[in-house]
């Protein structure tokens, strides 16, 4: 369940660079006051998109504050007291639990077992208030991963049914971020879908040797693609066919505000992650204390 989806820095005005950094921090702020400090680590860009996305699409107006960074001794201007970050923050934790399920300890170096003994110590008190607080979203991750398993030991070579699992959450996922309009549901489900389609063929061509030496399914290893190259190459070939039509489904959404980052996450920050347009564009620190 990795994946990333962030702007196209080159591209980014200053405006909606302040904005999405706000809203970072907002999060953040959000995961410390509600989960604990140690639960700031889990954060990506997933739920910043999240909380923007669902403020946007509401046309809820964030409050900006000044309020201290987790983990620093600066104060900066900071997104907070909206639905959106609120969820955020939930689907931050959700996701960072989940994914330390995702290998098994017989898989995992030793250096990485005690990481993982250490995470799910430190966490757990977060992951449980998070299923408390939004019970819905956690039965959403149960049953992606029932249906991950089921996709494991049938060991599927269709790359459509394989990818399902992951494309079903994040559809979900994304469908709750829209207003009560119907269409702008279906929309977002279809948008959410497509990313999760994208990131979970990304991230399978990654593992490709890693799977194919540990015997761990991988669609591609199952279909006998002839290496770690030839699998990138299949999975970003997909990856864009997916991302040009969820383009077509993005511009019809009524967007009422943070048009232009929206723009930017969605149309180049998308590509750059699945075919990056510029080297080295990806290690750009986002965090300004």
């Amino acid at each position: 369940m990795k994946g990333r989806m962030r702007p196209y820095l080159p591209e980014l005005t200053i405006r909606d660079y302040n904005i999405y950094l706000r809203y970072l921090r907002g999060v953040r702020r959000q995961l410390y006051e509600a989960y604990g400090l140690y639960s700031c680590h889990l954060l990506r860009s997933n739920g910043v998109l999240f909380a923007i996305l669902s403020d946007s699409l509401a046309g809820r107006q964030a409050t900006c504050q000044r309020k201290r960074v987790p983990g620093t001794l600066a104060w900066r201007r900071l997104m907070c007291q909206t639905q959106g970050i609120r969820l955020a923050a939930q689907v931050e934790v959700l996701l960072g639990w989940h994914n330390l399920q995702d290998r098994k300890y017989s898989e995992l170096r030793p250096l990485k077992r005690l990481r993982r003994a250490v995470d799910r110590l430190l966490l757990r008190r977060a992951y449980e208030r998070a299923v408390q607080e939004n019970p819905a979203l956690e039965r959403l991750f149960v049953q992606e991963r029932d249906q991950a398993v089921v996709q494991m030991n049938l060991s599927a070579k269709n790359y459509s049914l394989a990818a399902e699992p992951m494309s079903n959450i994040y559809g979900a996922l994304y469908s709750t971020l829209a207003t009560d309009d119907p269409s702008q549901r279906k929309s977002m489900r279809y948008i959410g879908s497509s990313i999760g389609r994208i990131f979970y063929l990304l991230d399978k061509a990654e593992r490709f040797e890693m799977d194919k030496s540990s015997g761990r399914y991988n669609v591609f290893v199952v279909n006998d693609l002839r290496g770690q190259a030839a699998a990138v190459e299949n999975a970003r070939r997909q990856a864009l066919a997916a991302a040009n039509d969820l383009i077509r489904v993005y511009s019809m959404l009524d967007i009422k505000l943070n048009r232009g980052l929206l723009d930017n996450i969605m149309l180049l920050g998308l590509h750059h992650a699945v075919d990056p347009l510029e080297a080295g564009a990806e290690h750009e620190n986002w965090e300004i204390p």
